[in-house]
């Protein structure tokens, strides 16, 4: 079984590996009205590989996924227009994994063909034929196929292939003060910082005592008294392909005065679904070169791991804090947050205690007692990459922009995301409870 595992891991290593193929520029997106149908005609400059789904949620969209690919419609610099038919707007996108265009539907349509003309006055022509169908009929249709063969059956089909992990160089965290800006989060009621100063500061000191470590690049979502979106915090993780993100707050139980301690909460069954719809829809696993049973694989594989990981970080982090300070909750918790949702980085929710108890508000606002807190998170980080012999540090917060995307070290004893083995590392024992205290901007 290990040996199928390993398989896995050569399988996947070798089906993203880069291709090196030149962008092919595109020069035309051309769209034609018919009584059945609407054709949608893309003309490049060259030759190009490229892929057609569709995509029911959050809308009715079609994906053109291409193995290389750069903008050049003169008359539309933006890389955005507006279509005809079932088309409404379109864009191009540059940044993803494989550079796509996105064009939204009006109504549920199938791909009744796809086909690729030779130049005839012009560039070649890429065709898509879009035919309107029932929504029961494009449901059935629209995101990843079904897998077609099982883990086996694959990994069978590409045996030989051989794969070394990458060395661990560095481990990147990334630090996510919550709230700040406008959204103060929980309030104070008995003195001193509201929630978003508490933990911007808290942010800041386990910033200082990660980059004393000598072996962590830190990126903080904010480092200042701003306001951060949720999509922008789990952008920053996803584009710095963070090892580890763990987000801050400090909790509030209403009128309630009683309850006290910290909660560290990593992600439930919600908002694992939530993950599997942003891999598919944001299509960054769509990929040309490979079969698309192996994006679904991939999307599985690495949610799972990051769940296995992040649920192992948070039991690390719960015995380090309870050394320190009390533990509202000592069980595993789970919830929901839109923080927690990237379908690759191991993530938590920290809640280092409530403001609306004495007892957390004053230890939260005390710089020292918020620095044990702060060092006993640096202890759980330094548990959980423990077989990481990582060295030198970068501060990537204080650059103009993040590292670039694969830059990542991916420590070999935990691996992220495609990279995954079902068989590294075993869910935490155990039963779980839901949470019960949501607040606001999680």
């Amino acid at each position: 079984m290990t040996r199928i595992f390993a398989a896995i891991l050569a399988l996947t290593a070798a089906l993203l590996a880069p291709q090196g193929a030149q962008a092919d520029e595109i020069l035309a997106v051309r769209f034609g009205e018919h009584d059945t149908h609407t054709r949608v005609v893309v003309e490049t400059r060259t030759p190009v590989r490229v892929r057609a789904h569709t995509l029911s949620e959050p809308r009715a969209r079609l994906v053109l996924s291409f193995e290389s690919a750069s903008w050049g419609v003169s008359n539309l610099p933006d890389g955005a227009g507006l279509g005809a038919g079932l088309v409404g707007v379109f864009r191009f996108d540059g940044a993803a994994s494989h550079p796509r265009l996105v064009f939204s539907l009006s109504g549920p349509a199938n791909i009744r063909q796809q086909m690729t003309l030779d130049p005839a006055g012009g560039g070649y022509r890429t065709v898509i034929d879009l035919e309107p169908v029932s929504q029961a009929a494009f449901a059935s249709v629209a995101g990843f196929p079904q897998t077609a063969a099982t883990i086996t059956e694959l990994v069978a089909r590409e045996a030989g292939v051989g794969f070394t992990p990458e060395s661990c160089e560095r481990i990147r965290v990334v630090i996510d003060p919550g709230h700040g800006g406008r959204d103060p989060g929980a309030l104070a009621r008995f003195g001193g910082m509201h929630e978003a100063g508490i933990v911007l500061a808290a942010g800041l000191q386990l910033r200082d005592i990660l980059n004393e470590a000598g072996r962590y690049e830190v990126i903080m979502t904010r480092d200042r008294d701003v306001y951060v979106s949720l999509e922008d915090r789990v952008r920053i993780a996803r584009e710095a392909r963070a090892d580890l993100f763990i987000s801050l707050h400090a909790d509030s139980a209403g009128d309630n005065s009683g309850p006290q301690g910290a909660t560290v909460y990593s992600m439930n069954a919600r908002a694992e679904s939530r993950a599997r719809n942003r891999a598919i829809t944001d299509g960054n696993w769509v990929d040309i070169s490979r079969p698309e049973e192996v994006s679904r694989i991939l999307v599985e594989m690495s949610i799972a791991n990051k769940r296995s990981q992040s649920e192992l970080f948070a039991e690390a982090l719960r015995t380090e804090v309870g050394r320190t300070a009390p533990l509202w909750r000592t069980t595993p918790m789970e919830a929901n947050y839109a923080v927690l949702t990237d379908a690759e980085t191991p993530s938590v929710l920290f809640e280092m205690g409530f403001l609306t108890n004495r007892e957390d508000s004053r230890r939260m606002n005390d710089a020292r007692e918020r620095r044990r807190l702060m060092q006993s998170a640096a202890a759980a980080i330094d548990t959980h990459f423990a077989g990481c012999s990582a060295t030198g540090r970068t501060f990537w917060a204080a650059n103009a922009a993040p590292p670039a995307l694969g830059a990542s070290a991916r420590c070999p004893q935990h691996p992220v995301g495609m990279f995954a083995a079902y068989a590294i590392m075993a869910p935490v024992s155990g039963g779980r409870e839901r949470a019960v205290s949501r607040q606001p901007g999680r």
